[in-house]
């Protein structure tokens, strides 16, 4: 289908211009070299999964991206107390190698972290250097060997567990707060704060350099939208067996969606749902006959915005979903209904694809968009729907 190999067009050119754009989503911060200087400019800051690997680098004044490997400066971080990397040699896929390990807390025990495979590996670094690692891991039950998978990865699982204990046996509160069914940031950020705070002896303080989740999440933006819809063709029928009618018709949507902002895949790039309900609505098949039938429509799909001005051209693209229900169909005689049976139409559905274009206007935190949109469904062939959409942002 044409549709769809735009759609795959879409993609694939999203996928290129992150490759060959230097920067995406840059944050002011320092480079820390080998000997010690610093150097201030833009990073990039992507996924933590990217970051551990590389450091894009623009230095104040310079026209040039550099993009430096772990080992080639000694760190880096982003401003405003923001995340904070460090070249380390870590065992992570079974064999050691350098990272960037974001550095969490600094003091009698170390803690770093690296994603790897979307998995985070937790890093308890002592101060005598003995070392134990302790993962997040994503049970994964999708194999035919999924259970004995999922048994040996949580074995392995309180193995880490038992060795980030003992490695921590010199602070109680710590061992105590240690809780196998909660390793997230923050909960291992305040074990290790602990145990500093119950073995320190030489007034030293324990650094926390990061541990606010929330700036490892994404940001939600919740919408509301109203539009009007244009059915080129639309099919229903009644009786099981008997060829559905086809006809034009119009709607008018109103709706609320959610956008979750995915800058550090890609600049300005979002993922969307939205759910839109068309009140009921009268279409004309022929002279005497008419539908009538309520809609609700899903979307799921990416927003890209461009440009860095205050309005921003935009293009979207996804999945689409259709209900059509409470659909019955009217006789008319001279203008009035002719007494004849009301006939029930039968609830369908269909899916699809779409595409669109359209403009955003920031309005302080806010945001206004107008957008036109082509639907195109994957099983009725002859189901073409436009829509005009306004949307305010929150």
């Amino acid at each position: 289908m044409k549709t769809m190999k735009k759609f795959i067009i879409f993609v694939l050119w999203a996928v290129s211009a992150t490759v060959t754009m230097a920067q995406v989503n840059p944050k002011s911060g320092i480079v820390i070299t080998n000997t010690g200087d610093t150097l201030r400019g833009n990073i990039d800051l992507r996924t933590n999964e990217k970051l551990s690997k590389q450091c894009t680098f623009q230095a104040n004044g310079e026209s040039e991206t550099k993009i430096y490997k772990p080992g080639d400066i000694e760190g880096f971080r982003f401003d405003e107390g923001g995340k904070f990397f460090v070249t380390r040699r870590l065992n992570v896929t079974g064999e050691p190698q350098l990272y960037f390990a974001e550095f969490m807390v600094q003091g009698k025990m170390n803690l770093y972290c690296i994603t790897h495979n979307s998995e985070d590996h937790f890093f308890f670094e002592r101060e005598d250097g003995e070392m134990a690692e302790l993962t997040d891991r994503t049970l994964d039950y999708s194999s035919l060997n999924a259970f004995q998978t999922a048994k040996n990865e949580i074995r392995e699982k309180q193995k880490e567990y038992g060795k980030v204990k003992f490695l921590l046996k010199d602070s109680q509160k710590a061992v105590n707060d240690m809780d196998e069914a909660n390793i997230s940031r923050k909960k291992l950020v305040n074990v290790v704060r602990d145990y500093h705070n119950d073995v320190c002896t030489d007034g030293s303080k324990c650094v926390v350099y990061e541990y606010d989740e929330k700036s490892d999440k994404s940001k939600v933006h919740f919408k509301a939208f109203v539009g009007f819809a244009h059915y080129s063709t639309d099919k229903m029928k009644y009786f099981s067996g008997i060829p559905a009618v086809s006809f034009p018709n119009n709607a008018f949507e109103i709706g609320v969606g959610a956008e979750i902002d995915l800058e550090r895949w890609m600049k300005d790039l979002s993922v969307e749902a939205d759910i839109a309900f068309s009140p009921k609505t009268e279409s004309k098949i022929v002279d005497n006959r008419s539908i009538e039938q309520t809609r609700l429509v899903l979307n799921l799909g990416f927003v890209k915005r461009f440009g860095k001005g205050k309005i921003q051209p935009l293009a979207r693209a996804g999945m689409f979903g259709v209900a059509s229900f409470g659909g019955k169909e009217l006789r008319y005689y001279r203008g009035y209904d002719s007494g004849f049976k009301t006939r029930e139409w039968s609830f369908s559905m269909h899916t699809g694809v779409y595409l669109g274009a359209g403009a955003q206007m920031a309005l302080g935190k806010h945001f206004v968009r107008l957008h036109g949109d082509v639907y195109k469904s994957l099983f009725i062939s002859e189901l073409l729907k436009l829509g005009v959409t306004a949307e305010f942002g929150f």
